[in-house]
């Protein structure tokens, strides 16, 4: 019996899809472990720390006489002495007490450096990837820039310290028609007034100037898929490291002749960003 295709969800900027035939995400346990919540990290460290002291314990206690102080056949005796050996604490209550426990011990301690050397390589490994520090408008509109039709979408800075050497990409799915049919589709980069912020701190309008025979408003108009993809990227001023942010829009997420509301304000000298009304917008009258 042949085996189905393995089926995997994937998140693609909010938007779901699926691929067929993906490998499992057994195929690269690093990033499926770096891609889990903290919850379930901490979860799956903790299964595999008690998974991995019962087993030695369940050696120690198979072996009555091996540990010093501990109950013949005791499950409970022999999971803490592997805790304190796997640990390297040693507190003296309980110690090998033959040759062979000896040996069984010296592979526990080799098995926990081994376990604590892979564990603290995660942790700093998680804490120290890139983090999005972005959030961008839930819809894009189009609207006026400047007396122009424009596509725009806003995005603002969730931290503190501004995002220096801000660079913006925007693209579309462009759907060519063959004429046997068939059709193929590609992603188009769309120029905007301006792809690069050097301190981005507060919001962002990314624009996108529309002439009347836009690729985009025909591909909005026509029955095939849109999509509209959005990515910014800069350096974080604080941890000198990478900030990344991505989002996509499909048909349902673009309004047409609306305006993005005003989020940033000024009073008594201070520069306000008001971000409840990051994804506000109104009709154009």
């Amino acid at each position: 019996m042949a085996r189905k295709p393995r089926r995997q969800v994937i998140n693609l900027g909010g938007l779901p899809a699926i691929k067929i035939g993906a490998p499992a995400p057994f195929a690269d346990l690093y990033y499926w472990v770096m891609e889990m919540s903290w919850p379930m990290f901490i979860g799956l460290v903790s299964l595999l720390f008690f998974v991995v002291n019962i087993a030695f314990g369940l050696i120690y206690a198979a072996m009555p006489g091996a540990v010093v102080n501990a109950q013949p056949y005791s499950v409970i005796d022999g999971f803490f002495f592997s805790v304190d050996t796997l640990g390297t604490v040693g507190y003296g209550v309980m110690a090998p007490a033959t040759r062979f426990a000896h040996a069984i011990a010296s592979l526990e301690i080799l098995t926990g450096l081994f376990f604590s050397a892979t564990m603290t390589g995660l942790i700093f490994a998680r804490f120290a990837r890139p983090r999005q520090s972005l959030e961008f408008s839930r819809v894009a509109v189009i609207g006026r820039h400047q007396g122009s039709k424009a596509l725009m979408v806003r995005v603002a800075s969730t931290r503190s310290r501004a995002l220096a050497d801000a660079q913006a990409q925007v693209s579309f799915l462009e759907t060519h028609h063959l004429g046997d049919g068939r059709f193929f589709r590609s992603l188009v980069t769309l120029p905007l007034i301006r792809d690069t912020n050097p301190l981005l701190g507060l919001s962002w309008t990314l624009v996108h100037l529309l002439a009347d025979d836009s690729p985009v408003l025909a591909a909005l108009a026509s029955e095939d898929r849109f999509l509209l993809t959005v990515t910014v990227g800069g350096v974080d001023t604080l941890l000198a490291g990478p900030s990344l942010g991505g989002v996509r829009y499909d048909r349902e997420h673009i309004r047409v002749d609306h305006e993005f509301v005003d989020i940033i304000s000024e009073e008594d000298g201070v520069v306000r960003l008001d971000m409840t009304l990051l994804h506000e917008t109104v009709p154009i009258g």
